[in-house]
């Protein structure tokens, strides 16, 4: 495999152009044609909440010159559907997670709440005036976060799904919404100029960009639901071309512009994890959510 990669590499991002997922693969896609002088095509091919994209890529040839991009989102979706095109475990060769990107639960500044903990109370206290929280979507990670925290703490949060994150920020910011669970890099600017409030963060520890926010876990005990992205290959693909990815997109991670365009805007951690890392977290959390959409009778068919 000393010769690899010697034509072109395709890799396919199973979503619309210029989100942070299609950014950041781009991102690794231009390293990736640096270091080994041959092209490497990023094709969008979103539907389906990203199972089109993935579906072509765990039928195509294991070779190693088609990747796609994985994200949550596709341990989740298996349990909504019944019948999945593809098995998120047994199709895909892990090569590495790319990042997490975490969550936070925000507010309007006028909620009388600075922690989760005091957003509890208020909701078991006021339910008719602090259950309500947005997110982009049913059966999004921000969702499924406040669900968790449901069971945990014995609250009635109702969840209210907007089309975008940007709706909602603007019904958060508008005083229509009290509290929202959205993507830390989306509301970072709202946040630095006190027109929210961050009263606690998904991820299992703090985020740099923000050290003085507790994570639920602080609160709750223990909880992790930060999103990530990670990239694997057709199952088959040969270990040797594995490792050799996974050791060069490990260097594109940890550059320092990796650090200036993804960690310190977007508050996300560069992970770069082993293969064995990321088929690790897909089992567990293909189990983990899969549970819950269950538990809340969530359905795409």
């Amino acid at each position: 495999m000393a010769d690899f990669p010697s034509k072109p590499i395709r890799i396919v991002v199973p979503f619309t152009a210029g989100g942070p997922a299609d950014s950041v693969t781009r991102f690794v896609g231009q390293w990736l044609a640096d270091a080994w002088k041959q092209s490497v095509v990023v094709e969008n091919r979103p539907g389906a909440g990203g199972m089109i994209g993935a579906d072509i890529v765990a039928k195509a040839p294991p070779d190693g010159y088609t990747l796609v991009l994985l994200v949550t989102g596709h341990t989740i979706l298996p349990a909504m559907r019944t019948k999945p095109p593809y098995d998120v475990m047994r199709d895909f060769s892990p090569i590495t997670i790319i990042n997490r990107a975490p969550k936070v639960v925000v507010v309007n500044p006028a909620v009388p709440a600075r922690s989760l903990k005091e957003l509890i109370d208020l909701q078991k206290r006021e339910p008719a005036k602090y259950s309500a929280y947005g997110t982009s979507g049913v059966a999004s990670m921000a969702n499924l976060s406040m669900e968790l925290v449901n069971q945990l703490a014995g609250t009635q949060f109702q969840h209210v799904a907007y089309k975008g994150g940007a709706a909602t920020i603007t019904d958060l910011l508008g005083g229509q919404l009290p509290f929202g669970v959205l993507d830390l890099g989306s509301v970072l600017a709202q946040v630095n100029a006190g027109k929210l409030r961050v009263l606690a963060i998904t991820s299992k520890n703090r985020a740099p960009v923000l050290p003085d926010v507790a994570t639920i876990s602080e609160t709750l005990g223990t909880f992790e639901a930060a999103e990530w992205f990670g990239l694997v290959a057709p199952r088959g693909v040969p270990r040797e071309i594995i490792t050799k990815y996974e050791q060069e997109i490990r260097r594109a991670l940890q550059s320092p512009a990796a650090k200036a365009k993804y960690a310190d805007p977007l508050g996300w951690e560069m992970v770069a994890s082993t293969p064995e890392e990321m088929e690790a977290v897909i089992d567990s959390q293909t189990r983990k959510w899969g549970d819950l959409v269950r538990t809340l009778g969530l359905k795409l068919d």
